[in-house]
């Protein structure tokens, strides 16, 4: 009933897109040092990506380094394990596009699926119309677009606000000259940083303070705030990525001006700093242009933020990997499903869950726990199918971004920091690129020069800097800091601060979309995750029984989501009781 129109036909017709000749990714990554445009989409190009990602990673090892152009060769190579790399790649449980490939692997079990959905479906509205005299509860619906036109202009409105980021970086960052003041330098790391935060806070701050004075219910109060969040995701990564390229940019203008001034010498040390300017100069345009088409500053337009906001992404960057063609009859199949699955959705809400939350005051949180299990996790299936299925691979395809890997295979996690990186790709993408690598760069840079030892070395190396810094008596706040950030390793580091803000900004927008605060249990929750990594990490035993990991964690998510809900809504229903009997009781007193 809701499955997907996607019937068997020849992966040439009904606009499947060409197959083209298959590139390895280190044919990729050639090309695009050499600056030609990304790849066009190719449905047979990630079975070869995969295949060669091994070879590619034995012949880095394998190389070595003699000459100083293969040390440069190999820094970089280093530097680039930490990139983020967009691929022309398709979903691993698109149906439609594995029809379009050809493949029918599993049609029947896409089938079967959807077919038990729609009997179960078609049950559940037969016995609330026996019950109740109604086929679909009507309350829910009413609470859902009541206030629509409102909601629709505050969203219009939101999204629009974002695009002062592009005149932001053309003539705050970007622009100079003397009437420029020197804290407006990007290259002012504490300026700068400290601008870019104001920005964002104010920008955020606004836009909460907004949804808080326009009287919403639950519903609308939970669509804004989730898009709000993925608003703030795109700004961050828009104004970070034009920075640095931006510090860049200015970088080149001033070798550019100083071998114009000094063009005129001809001294062996000034032809010596001209050689090393010229190498500079082409790594700086490596960094301004990694695309034929595409080049700072001239991408700095609202078409090319506007692209950005449509694309199914959160990571920023010049250019994408695009398709060749938008395959109309590909959207439509997704804006079906789209509708099929938030019916679906909709049923199991008013149906399944609500009923059980309003008696939670009389039944109590455990037992109401225990009746939302099976719905809760259902509708959390239904929400991924619905927002990285169709809604993602549907703007994917109108915006031709062709890197449609936007999850793994998270039903395999054996825990949440596995599940964490598959589940949500997007989100992961922009953690890895904006909180986990700086920080664990930063930390790095700074381990290595209050050391006076090289991270790279060998381990004889790291020991001497361990035994260095446990001899350290730190006496001072700052001492401590140091002491801190000298003994523990960097990507310990960078995966606690990332997890302690992934756990910040979840905890926030439930806060703000509940109108409620609940001591922070979702942030503590996922905070306990970080010595349970560790701790199965230390056990060996544990950390091989790979099913049992698995069993234990879908117990625990399956358990703790439904908890969690119960605990953040408890007193909201109390407190909707409690208005009600008064409300039947003055009356009669009366």
């Amino acid at each position: 009933m809701f499955m997907l129109q996607a019937a068997s036909r020849p992966p040439s017709s009904q606009g499947s897109p060409k197959l083209c000749p298959q590139k390895s990714r280190s044919e990729l990554e050639l090309e695009q040092k050499q600056g030609l445009p990304p790849p066009p989409y190719t449905p047979s190009l990630h079975r070869s990506l995969r295949s060669s990602r091994e070879q590619h990673s034995h012949s880095d090892n394998d190389e070595t380094a003699t000459s100083e152009d293969q040390a440069e060769d190999k820094t970089k190579k280093k530097k680039n394990k930490m990139a983020i790399f967009f691929q022309p790649r398709t979903s691993i449980l698109d149906y439609t596009e594995l029809m379009y490939q050809g493949s029918d692997t599993i049609r029947g079990l896409v089938t079967c699926f959807w077919t038990i959905v729609g009997a179960y479906l078609v049950s559940l509205l037969a016995s609330h119309y026996e019950h109740n005299g109604e086929i679909l509860s009507s309350d829910l619906a009413v609470l859902v677009f009541s206030r629509g036109k409102d909601l629709l202009l505050s969203d219009l409105s939101l999204v629009a606000s974002t695009f002062f980021v592009v005149p932001f970086v053309r003539y705050v960052w970007v622009a100079s000259g003397k009437w420029q003041p020197a804290f407006l330098d990007p290259r002012n790391s504490v300026c700068a940083m400290c601008l870019h935060a104001a920005v964002e806070i104010g920008w955020l701050a606004f836009w909460y303070a907004w949804q808080g004075t326009r009287g919403w219910p639950w519903t609308q109060r939970s669509f804004f705030a989730l898009h709000t969040v993925v608003n703030w995701m795109k700004i961050h990564s828009y104004l970070s990525t034009t920075r640095r390229l931006a510090c860049a940019l200015r970088e080149r203008n001033e070798i550019i001006s100083r071998s114009l001034t000094s063009s005129s010498s001809s001294s062996s040390s000034e032809d010596d700093h001209q050689h090393k300017g010229s190498g500079r100069l082409r790594e700086l345009d490596t960094v301004l242009s990694p695309y034929a088409n595409a080049r700072f500053p001239q991408t700095l337009t609202m078409h090319n933020f506007f692209m950005f906001q449509l694309s199914p992404t959160l990571v920023y960057e010049l250019e994408y990997p695009r398709t060749p063609r938008i395959r109309w009859l590909y959207v439509a199949e997704k804006m079906a499903g789209t509708a099929g699955i938030f019916v679906v959705f909709y049923v199991v809400v008013a149906h399944l869950m609500i009923p059980h939350l309003e008696r939670m005051p009389q039944t109590g949180i455990l037992m109401t726990t225990v009746h939302l299990m099976g719905p809760m996790a259902t509708c959390w299936l239904l929400f991924f199918f619905i927002t990285f299925d169709s809604i993602s691979n549907g703007f994917a395809e109108l915006t031709r971004f062709a890197d449609r890997r936007f999850y793994d295979d998270w039903w395999n996690a054996r825990g949440l920091d596995e599940f964490s990186r598959k589940w949500n790709r997007p989100v992961h993408m922009f953690l890895a690129r904006h909180v986990y690598m700086p920080i664990r760069e930063n930390w790095r840079v700074y381990k290595a020069s209050s050391a006076g030892v090289d991270v790279s070395e060998n381990d004889t190396k790291k020991k001497e800097l361990g035994t260095r810094s446990s001899s350290a008596t730190p006496s001072t706040v700052g001492g401590f800091v140091r002491h801190l950030r000298i003994t523990i390793p960097a990507p310990l580091a960078a995966m606690a601060a990332t997890f302690f803000f992934s756990s910040i900004l979840h905890e926030v927008t439930v806060v703000v979309a509940c109108h409620r605060w609940n001591h922070g249990m979702l942030f503590f929750s996922q905070m306990m995750q970080i010595p349970l990594i560790f701790a199965s990490d230390k056990v060996l035993w544990y950390k091989n029984q790979h099913a049992l990991r698995n069993w234990i964690f879908w117990v625990v998510m399956v358990f703790f989501q439904p908890f969690l809900l119960c605990m953040y809504t408890y007193n909201a229903f109390v407190a909707r009781q409690n208005s009600s009997l008064s409300a039947s009781v003055l009356p009669s007193v009366a």
